[in-house]
């Protein structure tokens, strides 16, 4: 794994590569119906829950990817370390809300603001 991303960052891609990654997460996680629901982990289930009690976030849902993961899509083993998350929250309409869950989960995660995304939840009808 360690190859792996040497070689991405000595194309200078690592955040580009990121951002797509991020970006089909996000997509993965807002393809499913509101009536399904996807298993979060428990570390994910404990960062939502402590991101939801950011004044204004609402309901929130959180996906970390981690390094074990890419792997899948390159070479080498991965560790348990995360490379990426995605945030979908009621309140993230609302850009002072986004940038602290941004920043919460930068914290928690030990991430980059490049490799946190955060979206606005999809209104139930």
């Amino acid at each position: 794994m360690t190859r792996w991303l040497d070689k991405i960052k000595a194309l200078k891609m690592g955040p580009w590569l990121l951002a797509v990654l991020c970006c089909a997460l996000a997509a993965l996680l807002m393809s499913v119906s509101p009536g399904q629901t996807t298993a979060m982990t428990e570390e994910e289930s404990r960062i939502s829950q402590t991101l939801s009690r950011i004044a204004g976030a609402g309901q929130t849902r959180v996906a970390v990817y981690y390094a074990q993961e890419a792997a899948a899509f390159g070479t080498g083993s991965g560790g348990k370390t995360p490379v990426g998350a995605v945030i979908v929250a009621q309140g993230a309409g609302d850009i002072a809300v986004r940038l602290q869950l941004q920043r919460a989960a930068q914290t928690l995660l030990g991430l980059s603001a490049q490799q946190v995304e955060v979206f606005p939840m999809e209104e139930s009808p």
